[in-house]
């Protein structure tokens, strides 16, 4: 084969992986893939906190793509290590995904039921099969749940960079 359409190939299959990977799971950080969820820190907040929470706007009148600082409360934190967090959505029963910037820190589990202050962006997410089958493992649903998923799925996400439990803080 000519060198040339190899190092298209090679080049082609490079960018593909770099976008995929970082459009879908968590990045594969050893360190992180070991770690159980951090214990609840004596102020509430975690990550970039450079925010105020009189800054927060109510989930409702925040969702669309794009910068935020949203209000709202935690539905769900992942139990294995607080990798993500699910947070009540504008409308009742429905819930919006909260990963962290960078896969860069984690909530404790004790954040459910709390009010938060978020800071980051939403975008439109499509959820793989085997994303939402993950997710739904890590947190524990009934495998039948977990069978039932069959196709991917398009929903906002909310990428917080920031996370401050507002029954602590009101900074």
């Amino acid at each position: 084969m000519n060198r040339f359409v190899v190092i298209v190939i090679l080049a082609s299959l490079f960018t593909f992986t770099a976008f995929a990977s970082e459009n879908s799971m968590p990045p594969k950080n050893p360190k992180a893939q070991t770690m159980s969820p951090p214990s609840p820190n004596a102020n509430g907040e975690y990550g970039d906190v450079k925010f105020t929470a009189a800054e927060a706007r109510s989930i409702a009148e925040t969702i669309a793509e794009g910068d935020a600082v949203i209000k709202t409360t935690v539905a769900e934190v992942c139990p294995k290590k607080g990798c993500w967090m699910n947070v009540k959505g504008a409308r009742s029963k429905e819930v919006v995904r909260v990963t962290f910037k960078d896969y860069g820190f984690f909530v404790p589990p004790e954040l459910k039921g709390k009010e938060v202050a978020l800071k980051g962006k939403f975008i439109k997410h499509v959820e793989s099969v085997e994303e939402q089958k993950h997710l739904l493992k890590d947190a524990k649903a009934p495998q039948v749940e977990i069978d039932a998923i069959t196709k991917p799925k398009e929903t906002y996400r909310f990428v917080a960079s920031g996370v401050k439990d507002l029954t602590i803080t009101s900074k």
